[in-house]
């Protein structure tokens, strides 16, 4: 390993050729950028933007030229520009891709320029720095790991329910992103489905109105209700809890598992069915007109 200069700062060297940038941009406080993103958005000889206009601002606020060089990719042409962007990539153009705020292919744009770079065989080079999710779950208070990143939820009742369903047990922390106008019956449905776990709302992140509610579940439905809904959200669940309602479930069954055992047993020696049941419920713990039932085959 060197020492001294610039490669103690770990700095890469820059590719030669073509190559895809994939920035992290602000999500809201412009000030929230790195030198790296700079420097790469004034070489860059095309960047891709979900809106150029609201890239043309980031540009303009650090005095970058060239908005020439903006190009419109957003989840409505990405797909047809994706051959036009690999043939670029051939040519050897340095390509930025940027989303309106935060990190591309986070529940923004971006897998077709990725999947276009790759097929054109050139490097895709990582810009790191703002996400809203990660800085919810930074200042959220709730565990960080093991995290499930889930984006925007679906819009129906029914959708959500399977959408949701390979979570439900999984004790982790959860986090999606949620429009003002839906975020109330998201927080019911997550309530129904999870139970009332602890939770946080964040809006508004890094800019002048940002805010973290804490609180359950329906504790934020019902401030909510009360304050109103404006901004997007991120909502940070921990289902740290269904581990336990898990075990607990898995404890109960092994004790029933166990009782039906014993009535079998008991049945063997000679006792009958209504005596077997009473002392095996009376040994386990369990409702013996249920065990009556469940042995009654017996």
């Amino acid at each position: 390993m060197e020492h001294g200069g610039e490669k103690a700062l770990g700095e890469q060297a820059k590719p030669e050729g073509g190559c895809l940038y994939v920035c992290s941009t602000p999500i809201g406080n412009l000030r929230d950028v790195s030198l790296r993103l700079l420097e790469v958005l004034r070489e860059a000889d095309i960047i891709l933007c979900e809106d150029t206009r609201q890239t043309r601002k980031l540009l303009s606020r650090y005095e970058i030229p060239g908005g020439d060089r903006l190009v419109s990719f957003h989840e409505h042409n990405e797909a047809a520009r994706a051959e036009w962007l690999a043939e670029r990539l051939r040519e050897g153009k340095r390509v930025a891709l940027v989303s309106d705020a935060g990190t591309p292919l986070i529940s923004d744009p971006g897998d077709s320029a990725v999947a276009a770079a790759l097929e054109a065989g050139v490097p895709v080079v990582p810009v790191p720095g703002p996400s809203a999710f990660l800085a919810a779950v930074m200042a959220s208070g709730l565990p960080a790991t093991p995290l499930v990143y889930l984006g925007f939820p679906p819009r129906s009742r029914s959708d959500f329910a399977r959408f949701l369903a390979p979570y439900r047990q999984l004790p982790a922390t959860l986090v999606m992103y949620e429009a003002p106008h839906r975020v109330a019956n998201l927080l019911r449905w997550l309530g129904e489905e999870l139970g009332d776990r602890p939770a946080v709302l964040a809006k508004e992140i890094t800019k002048l109105h940002e805010s973290f509610w804490r609180g359950t579940l329906q504790e934020l439905e019902s401030r909510l209700a009360a304050e109103g809904a404006r901004g997007e959200y991120v909502v940070v669940i921990d289902n740290r809890g269904a581990q336990v309602e898990h075990e607990v479930h898995e404890s109960e069954e092994a004790r029933w598992a166990a009782a039906v055992r014993e009535v079998e047993r008991l049945m063997e020696e000679g006792c009958s069915h209504k005596e077997a049941v009473k002392r095996a419920s009376e040994a386990h713990g369990v409702k013996r007109r249920e065990l009556y039932n469940r042995t009654l085959g017996e």
